[in-house]
């Protein structure tokens, strides 16, 4: 019996969203194309999830689920990469949501106009909240319908500061992915501005659907919502020392001077964020920005990072 050929890859990595997977699941399996695969990784689940996902199962099979040791979202993604056998490759996130035509729209607009991949905008949702707005990652309004290479797409987003580097809001030919050798980085959070920079970086051809096809749930104990850590202070020196190792690689002066706009607004973004850190890490990161990476980071933001907690502190202990 011929059967269709797969033209979408869906990644999904599954560790202990138990309250949510059922319906991130449910709005792939409900896409309005047919031909797809849904790889789910259950990356060491210990609640419910892996009950979930065989039920699901049993009820579509375009599901598969591949069980491993807790080893975080990039090694379960690169686990969904290495099984997959569609013509394009989708990642999803267990406690986000997609609409229903997203798929079939990504896949005719890449294989009309020959896409390594295209991309899409983004709304936040919020979990138990009821009074908040939702906030709309609008990206492609400065970008016109026209094929761009992959780094003027970034440029664009980066001058207008627009960019986000969610793997969520792209649908990626699977070959381009094999011919790169690209991969997410394992054990460090932030993974995805790495990912995703070396994604437009590399990309001869992309372009974008002005549409909110991903539906981001904000929810507590989220990586998207914890409070900055150590944790995320070495994931982020991590892409800029990989990014600078690329930058070394390549002749191309403008992709170098993407590379340099692109950590500018990234580690600058970082060390704000880094001020609520303990004292010793705040002196530890304003060395490190000082000494090795002075070109991406503003004295302003390195006040802040050094004097913001104490000004704070005062201003309470009044």
């Amino acid at each position: 019996m011929k059967t269709n050929p797969i033209k979408v890859s869906v990644v999904i990595p599954v560790y202990n969203t138990e309250k949510y997977v059922r319906a991130a699941v449910e709005s792939i399996m409900r896409q309005t194309l047919k031909e797809l695969e849904i790889i789910l990784i259950n990356d060491g689940s210990t609640d419910q999830s892996a009950d979930i996902l065989a039920e699901l199962a049993c009820t579509d099979p375009r599901i598969s689920i591949y069980p491993q040791a807790n080893q975080g979202q990039s090694m379960a993604r690169n686990a969904g990469i290495a099984q997959a056998k569609g013509a394009y490759i989708y990642f999803m996130d267990s406690d986000d949501l997609l609409e229903e035509d997203a798929l079939e729209l990504c896949y005719l607009r890449c294989e009309k106009d020959l896409l390594d991949f295209v991309f899409f905008d983004a709304e936040n949702f919020y979990d138990g909240i009821t009074n908040a707005p939702p906030l709309i990652y609008k990206r492609t309004d400065k970008l016109t319908d026209q094929v761009y290479s992959g780094p003027r797409a970034l440029e664009v987003q980066i001058n207008r500061q627009v960019y986000t580097p969610s793997p969520c809001l792209s649908l990626i030919r699977l070959s381009f992915l094999e011919d790169h050798h690209l991969r997410f980085t394992p054990g460090i959070v932030h993974e995805d501005q790495l990912f995703t920079a070396l994604l437009y970086l590399q990309a001869q051809r992309t372009a974008c659907i002005r549409r909110t096809f991903f539906k981001r749930r904000m929810r507590a104990d989220s990586t998207m919502t914890r409070k900055f850590s150590e944790r995320n202070l070495v994931g982020y020196l991590t892409v800029t020392h990989k990014l600078l190792a690329y930058k070394r690689q390549t002749a191309d002066v403008y992709i170098a001077s993407l590379i340099d706009a692109y950590l500018r607004q990234m580690f600058n973004a970082m060390v704000w964020e880094a001020h609520v850190l303990p004292l010793r890490q705040r002196l530890r990161l304003a060395r490190i920005s000082l000494f090795k990476y002075k070109r991406y980071v503003t004295f302003r933001n390195l006040a802040v990072l050094l004097f913001k907690s104490a000004l704070s502190g005062n201003k309470q202990n009044r």
